[in-house]
């Protein structure tokens, strides 16, 4: 069901989107003075690598795979600060969902060099579904950090993971967007059924290194 969304959903969606991937664009083209598209290689599911597709919001002077740490000390124009943002440089990951590439709703797709540094554990858990354009790490408080400081969201996504939660995340997505609200693991609602209580979660009490038990 959730690959037939996908499917269909997607398609929509980056039908819908691409008038305004190509205004961005544009947009970014003249405000860096380069290429807009950014591409880079990401693990996605089952560890396979893939290219990831963004708007360039950088100076093409910047390191390739900055992590977000390093990025914080690099003087960002007023349209590429917004861009980032409202993550309207994202959209162009639309187009990557119909293909199968990534989902609409996932665990966030790590660079290689950052995924290899995460434990064993946590790696090939988030890695058991697709990547998704949005998830609950991307609007999650600690999202401005590195995954590996707040796996707890991804975690939680993986063994929790439905319908009625992707439905839930889609909708804090666009209120982030527009409100700049993220949030935390305990304002899930507790009529999305949970396998993992969000109480442990929320708490602290799940880690990288710790196989997370469904019974919990």
């Amino acid at each position: 069901m959730k690959r037939l969304i996908d499917v269909v959903v997607g398609t929509v969606l980056a039908l819908l989107t691409l008038p305004v991937i190509l205004l961005l664009a544009a947009v970014a083209a003249v405000n860096l003075w380069a290429w807009p598209f950014f591409v880079q290689t990401r693990i996605g599911a089952d560890g396979v690598p893939f290219r990831l597709v963004k708007l360039r919001t950088l100076p093409v002077s910047t390191d390739h795979y900055a992590d977000k740490r390093a990025i914080e000390s690099i003087p960002l124009t007023w349209i590429s600060r917004n861009l980032r943002r409202t993550h309207l440089d994202e959209l162009p990951q639309l187009l990557l969902v119909p293909i199968g590439r990534m989902s609409l709703v996932g665990p966030r797709p790590e660079m290689p060099f950052l995924h290899e540094q995460m434990p064993a554990s946590f790696a090939l858990r988030s890695t058991e579904v697709r990547p998704g354009c949005t998830g609950l790490w991307q609007i999650g408080h600690q999202c401005s950090g590195l995954i590996v400081e707040a796996p707890e969201y991804d975690l939680y996504y993986v063994e929790n993971r439905s319908l009625l939660l992707d439905l839930w995340v889609v909708w804090r997505t666009v209120s982030m967007m527009v409100h700049r609200r993220t949030v935390s693991l305990a304002d899930v609602p507790a009529w999305i059924p949970q396998i993992t209580t969000v109480t442990a979660f929320a708490l602290g009490h799940a880690h990288p290194e710790m196989e997370i038990d469904p019974a919990a």
